[in-house]
């Protein structure tokens, strides 16, 4: 599949046939999406492979939202501007001094401002028990609550990377989690963990950068990093 963002039907199969390596590699957030309409097909068999992730116990207490309606997504829409509007002029400022911010914060700003445009959201979900009734304490609760979702995630990222779909995490949209569970419809033991917007991405994957890998890796104690040629 070339690497140029796609609008209409896909062999899913030769898509996602892509050496995994290859779609790590240029994964990305993408925000910048196109306005068709995603085959329902298509996601669901996107959303059955992210299952195939592993969970706490194998408890698999997941569930996904998807939202397609534009008036549920408007609804979504007025959450998520509240608190980007409260960030977007520190970014700002910080804009108007570094091009690179400038430029890092145009496809964020672009979804905002079009975010009932998006084609569908996926708000995956946890349900949680007694030992989450309070998520934020203690510490060791928050990962394992967590992290039987995120691995889901991941793997969906990858897939809509390998079908030339764009996706990324957002978690803003449903920072005011009470507000978000009402418009959603949730009972009160499934919590949304993120909003995933997904649509046929405009524009081209391509390699990311990242840091040296000996620049990451500490051993055996922070500020240990043998592999960093000195």
């Amino acid at each position: 599949m070339s690497d140029e963002g796609t609008v209409g039907e896909v062999d899913v199969t030769q898509a996602l046939g892509m050496p995994l390596e290859d779609a790590m590699r240029t994964q990305r957030a993408v925000r910048r999406l196109h306005t068709d309409p995603v085959p329902d097909d298509l996601l669901l068999h996107l959303l059955e492979l992210s299952l195939k992730a592993p969970t706490s116990s194998n408890s698999q207490d997941w569930s996904y939202v998807v939202v397609k309606d534009r008036e549920q997504k408007a609804r979504i829409g007025r959450l998520y501007r509240v608190l980007y509007r409260a960030f977007a002029p520190v970014v700002e400022r910080a804009a108007a001094r570094d091009p690179d911010v400038a430029r890092q914060m145009a496809p964020g700003k672009w979804q905002a401002e079009n975010f009932a445009d998006i084609p569908v959201f996926v708000i995956p979900c946890y349900r949680h028990g007694l030992k989450h009734m309070a998520i934020g304490w203690p510490q060791i609760s928050v990962s394992s609550y967590y992290g039987s979702v995120y691995p889901a995630v991941q793997n969906l990222l990858l897939a809509c990377r390998a079908v030339g779909l764009g996706a990324s995490i957002q978690t803003l949209p449903i920072w005011f989690v009470p507000g978000a569970k009402r418009i959603l419809g949730l009972p009160w033991n499934v919590n949304p963990v993120c909003i995933v917007p997904i649509g046929w991405a405009k524009g081209r994957y391509g390699p990311t950068k990242r840091r040296p890998i000996e620049e990451v890796v500490h051993v055996d104690r922070y500020g240990n990093r043998p592999f960093l040629e000195t």
